[in-house]
């Protein structure tokens, strides 16, 4: 097996296991890789398991190519994978991102339902990324697309920035745009994730995703926990809250520690192998 595909509502990820196949995750291979049309077709790539002194490390990379710190969905997928494909037989165990250790646990195999413990939020502009002095990004104004917007922003393993959109029709079209213009405005250097935020009650909210990485996505885990804290920030939520994304629903909640927690459904796509001119590509140093 070269490759395994699983996806979280809609939110794909391939996983390259480096103990079955010769792939080099340069940024070049992971965009082939990730690439709809010439490629398997992806929003992310997992790659791992990486030597560990407790559990287990992966890498995390976006469609374009770049690493991502951490993804709530990506390390739910991965948990899946390595149960499934014999590394564990454990149902709670440890994996490290670039972002650091989290807990993650197989509430039930068939089902795929599997938990992420995200770590704690942080609205510090330091932490996220952010131009200007330090301070708190809650309610910050930010003039974008041509409209004024109040966001607040969140450093979860990735910079978010939540946009509540109360009375507007958040849908993809809105997200493309806006989405865009957030990500790769001035105030985020590094660009950020986006998540236009609609306040259903106390306890649903509704997002539409745009990441920095991917583009337009149909959920996200971790915007999903970032929209919840956020939410939370303005005191229009509790502290645990289903989300819903056009992909589907996961569960999020903050624990009395800050620890944000993601729950939700993996499901496996498909196994294979790369044809023999495609694996040649992605196992080369450059891409002829």
């Amino acid at each position: 097996m070269d490759f395994a595909k699983y996806e979280a509502l809609g939110n794909d990820y391939i996983v390259i296991d480096p103990s079955g196949t010769g792939f080099v995750p340069l940024p070049e291979h992971v965009r082939l890789a990730c690439d709809r049309h010439h490629g398997l077709g992806g929003d992310g790539l997992l790659y791992g398991p990486l030597p560990a002194e407790e559990g287990f490390r992966l890498l995390t990379f976006n469609a374009d190519g770049s690493e991502c710190p951490q993804s709530g969905n990506g390390l739910r997928i991965f948990a899946r994978y390595l149960r499934e494909s014999g590394h564990t037989d454990a149902d709670t165990f440890t994996l490290h991102s670039s972002a650091g250790p989290a807990t993650v646990r197989v509430l039930d195999l068939d089902a795929g339902t599997v938990s992420a413990e995200l770590g704690t939020a942080s609205l510090d502009s330091r932490a996220v990324g952010a131009a200007g002095p330090a301070r708190t990004l809650l309610r910050e104004p930010l003039l974008a697309a041509g409209e004024r917007w109040e966001v607040t922003c969140v450093r979860l393993g990735s910079p978010h920035c939540v946009i509540p959109v109360p009375g507007r029709n958040a849908d993809e079209a809105l997200a493309r745009t806006v989405g865009a213009a957030v990500r790769d405005h001035a105030l985020f250097p590094d660009r950020i994730n986006v998540a236009l935020l609609d306040v259903l009650d106390r306890e649903t909210l509704r997002i539409e995703i745009f990441e920095r990485g991917a583009g337009y996505t149909l959920a996200s885990g971790s915007s999903a926990c970032a929209a919840a804290v956020a939410a939370h920030a303005l005191g229009l939520t509790g502290s645990r809250v289903t989300v819903r994304m056009p992909g589907g629903e996961v569960e999020a909640g903050i624990g009395e520690d800050g620890t944000v927690t993601l729950t939700g459904v993996v499901r496996p796509v498909l196994r294979g192998r790369w044809a023999a001119g495609l694996g040649r590509r992605l196992a080369e140093g450059a891409l002829a």
